[in-house]
């Protein structure tokens, strides 16, 4: 197999929910690693209110953990971003670079409070669509106003993209298995899978063992372009 990318994290030390230390963060990266991941784009959020984590501290943040992977001979390339919690202004916000995209490109993660109206969700992502980005929508599978199929085929026609956490994929619980999350991954309507990995304890990497269920279970063409072809519209190497 080719190395994996997980494009939704929470690993830099300290500046969100995520990772409190350095150690941790190493230790997260060398599970990453044993789990056949090559690259992250690390993702903390920009929350209004909650986690105001401009550019320059995630950008200086993921310079440092790139110096710590090279001392502990971790090798696993890390790309800036960010995880934005939609918020007026968030467009122009991006242009002036004080919040991030995804590795420098145009694409921009974006989250929503999961009970949000669905014209509200459509409207922010469609504002950002206005200025040029390419909004992708992050765990798509915890918004309320989704629930109805017709919403997500409407926003696929807008050109939003979708992004499901890969433990959708693995159903460990009733909730999981009660709803379609593996179908929608069968039909090609995912467009990007990520860990929202949170360290080593809060909600961490099982990329593998989804990896092992895609597979077994979906369409090789499908499966390339989630885990490697869309990837590789944000990542230009």
């Amino acid at each position: 197999m080719m190395g994996l990318c997980d494009m939704h994290c929470h690993i830099l030390p300290g500046l969100d929910d995520g990772a409190d230390t350095m150690e941790e963060s190493l230790q997260v990266l060398r599970e990453a690693f044993r789990q056949q991941i090559r690259k992250i784009i690390v993702t903390p959020h920009f929350h209004p209110g909650r986690y105001k984590v401009f550019a320059e501290q995630v950008c200086d943040s993921v310079a440092e953990l790139r110096r710590q992977c090279q001392l502990s001979g971790i090798d696993i390339m890390l790309y800036p971003g960010q995880e934005c919690c939609y918020f007026t202004g968030m467009a122009e916000a991006l242009d002036r670079h004080e919040i991030l995209t995804l590795a420098g490109s145009r694409y921009v993660l974006m989250e929503f409070d999961p009970d949000c109206p669905y014209n509200y969700l459509r409207n922010g992502m469609r504002e950002l669509q206005s200025h040029g980005y390419y909004p992708i929508l992050a765990h798509f599978e915890r918004y309320s106003c989704l629930r109805e199929p017709e919403r997500l085929l409407q926003l696929k026609e807008q050109g939003i993209l979708l992004q499901m956490n890969f433990d959708m994929l693995l159903q460990k619980d009733s909730f999981f298995r009660r709803n379609p999350w593996r179908k929608m991954v069968k039909k090609g309507l995912v467009d990007y899978l990520g860990s929202d990995c949170h360290g080593m304890r809060f909600r961490p990497l099982h990329v593998y063992e989804a990896y092992q269920w895609l597979s077994e279970n979906v369409e090789d063409e499908i499966r390339d372009r989630i885990l490697y072809q869309n990837i590789r519209k944000i990542i230009k190497e």
